[in-house]
């Protein structure tokens, strides 16, 4: 078996990118300059759900299970990609959306909500307050079909409205975790198998953590 195609579904992290507005955007300062120093040495200040990123169950404080402590082979899963790019700003995204791909859930599953809205990652209101996001009812099919993972094009994947606490603590709590701000745009992750391994930077005790996550085929 060997590796026939590796798509990249992380967004780019740098000074000053686009985030909550709430919080206040990485920064990155360069400590050494490699033609004064003769070295390169950079240094980011962020917090760990900046960017793409990986939610654990203790990013609610209903709950304490850490991204540290759990365990590696969880984090990759067979890719499910859902194209919901025609939802609407702001329209949830609901279980009759999900219904159709309900029989291809199961505990090794990462569903793949491409919303569209990575594409329009800048510091615009649409971008920021904008974008589809998943029910509460549609976090609860999810849930009932014993996925793995989730992840969405967006940087949060309740949204910023009323239903963002409730659909985190729907699949936090079934411990299932959440990848926000990918980038689903490939129109190859919509043809044949794709696997996902979404790696998350091992941080103790860490309510989330930033993640490369890859989507790979594979072939013989």
């Amino acid at each position: 078996m060997r590796i026939a195609n590796m798509i990249d579904l992380s967004q780019e992290l740098y000074h000053n990118c686009p985030v909550l507005p709430e919080f206040e955007p990485p920064k990155l300062d360069y400590l050494l300059v490699g033609a004064r120093d003769g070295w390169t040495l950079e240094r980011v200040t962020m917090n760990l759900h900046s960017g793409t990123h990986m939610d654990a169950p203790a990013h609610l404080g209903d709950f304490s299970l850490t991204l540290d402590r759990i365990p590696v082979e969880r984090f990759q899963g067979e890719a499910l990609f859902v194209p919901l790019n025609g939802k609407r700003e702001g329209e949830p995204i609901t279980a009759a959306d999900l219904e159709p791909y309900r029989e291809r859930m199961h505990d090794g599953t990462v569903v793949l909500l491409y919303t569209g809205w990575g594409e329009k990652r800048s510091w615009s209101k649409e971008w920021v307050y904008g974008s589809p996001y998943l029910s509460n009812e549609a976090a609860r099919l999810l849930v009932a079909g014993g996925v793995r993972g989730v992840g969405i094009d967006h940087f949060s994947i309740g949204g910023t409205g009323d239903e963002n606490r409730e659909t985190h603590r729907i699949l936090l709590g079934a411990s299932i975790w959440v990848a926000e701000g990918l980038q689903l745009n490939d129109p190859e992750l919509a043809e044949g198998s794709w696997h996902v391994f979404a790696m998350p930077v091992k941080i103790r005790d860490s309510s989330g953590a930033p993640a490369r996550v890859v989507a790979i085929r594979t072939e013989g």
